[in-house]
């Protein structure tokens, strides 16, 4: 049995993570592999540095944290996120840093039944073929085998099922940070929507 800790400690050790990194950080996507370690000096060419807002991580629940406000920046130039450093408001210190890839999330407008193969959207926008699925109740290895403008058929079926209004992720989700696409355009705006931290122990 793996150790496990109590959810009100892990949500106290989640309440410290923001306080040594200060208010206003900066989250900047960089391109290549990350340095060796957060103490190495950056690497790769600064594509996006976006200023976090003062308060930016929301408060503790259930031994993890998301994001709080906005965290979105503009592209300074054409060119490919290969990874992200989080440093302080003075850009002198990384205490973050993580690969970023390329997926992206639908939530399902219908349930799948268990053994069947086929999840339902209101829109498939920007699914592939082979690309990986990941979800609640969706098998470990399903790929996407074919799809419509509504369904996604997967090439595993589900064996217990997959409810409606459940989040499926689509891509490479082995990032630690995920874009819809990783290939940036000058003056486009990024927005990371959704961040969730988690604490061990569970």
């Amino acid at each position: 049995m793996a150790k496990q800790f109590d959810t009100s400690l892990r949500n106290a050790w989640l309440a410290t993570y923001e306080s040594p990194i200060g208010t206003t950080p900066h989250l900047h996507l960089r391109t290549g592999a990350p340095p060796a370690n957060c103490a190495a000096a950056n690497t790769g060419t600064d594509i996006v540095n976006m200023t976090l807002p003062s308060d930016w991580m929301a408060a503790p629940s259930g031994g993890t944290a998301g994001l709080a406000g906005t965290w979105s920046g503009t592209v300074g130039a054409d060119n490919t996120a290969g990874h992200y450093r989080i440093m302080n408001s003075a850009d002198t210190t990384c205490f973050e840093q993580g690969i970023v890839t390329k997926a992206f999330s639908l939530t399902t407008s219908a349930s799948t039944g268990a053994g069947l193969n086929v999840l339902t959207f209101t829109s498939t926008t920007g699914v592939a073929n082979g690309q990986s699925v990941v979800g609640t109740g969706v098998p470990t290895g399903a790929t996407v085998f074919s799809f419509t403008s509504t369904t996604v058929t997967l090439t595993l079926p589900c064996a217990s099922g997959v409810s409606s209004s459940t989040v499926v992720y689509f891509g490479d989700t082995t990032g630690d940070l995920w874009l819809n696409s990783t290939v940036l355009t000058a003056g486009q705006t990024v927005t990371i929507s959704s961040r969730s931290l988690t604490a061990p122990g569970a």
